[in-house]
């Protein structure tokens, strides 16, 4: 969901808890797997969770650890909180700024993918007509009877380099 529409709504809004890491709530490391986040909430809730746990601060500690995975185990929510970091994830105005950038590199990516394709089409059309040119030579200039059973192989040869610069032309 985009959030520009929400971008000027709320000059800054945070969440219950930007001062902490995700990852130092849940006790794994930044290169943690999915399996190992996932094993460290399973542990850490089952032992901070409200009905077994009646001490104050466990209703608080589990709902930082229920955000901390929630962000962690959703991929698109964990690569953008990797990449603003637990001071700006729930700055909607970063959030904003980030997706911006990023459509704008996405853009630029397939800017240049263009631009090598058309130059690969344009050396193919110039490879195919130098090609033809060759063949147009041989059949028209060049008798048959000079180059003997040369003049078959040399043309099947070229027909043969016409039709692959021909697919790549149309199929780079």
């Amino acid at each position: 969901m985009p959030l520009y529409p929400y971008v000027r709504m709320y000059p800054r809004v945070h969440g219950c808890m930007t001062e902490r890491d995700f990852y130092d709530v849940l006790g794994v490391a930044k290169s943690a797997s999915d399996h190992d986040i996932k094993e460290a909430y399973r542990k850490l809730a089952f032992h901070y969770h409200p009905d077994r746990n009646r001490s104050p601060e466990a209703e608080e500690t589990f709902k930082e650890l229920s955000e901390a995975y929630a962000v962690l185990s959703n991929h698109e929510k964990r690569a953008l909180y990797d990449a603003l970091g637990p001071e700006k994830y729930d700055d909607p105005q970063e959030v904003f700024r980030y997706q911006v950038e990023r459509e704008a590199e996405r853009r630029e990516t397939i800017r240049e993918y263009q631009a090598s394709r058309s130059a690969q089409q344009y050396d193919a059309a110039e490879s195919t007509g130098i090609l033809v040119f060759f063949l147009l030579l041989l059949d028209f200039e060049v008798p048959s009877w000079v180059l003997g059973p040369w003049y078959y192989i040399f043309n099947g040869f070229l027909l043969l380099s016409i039709a692959v610069s021909a697919y790549q032309w149309f199929d780079v």
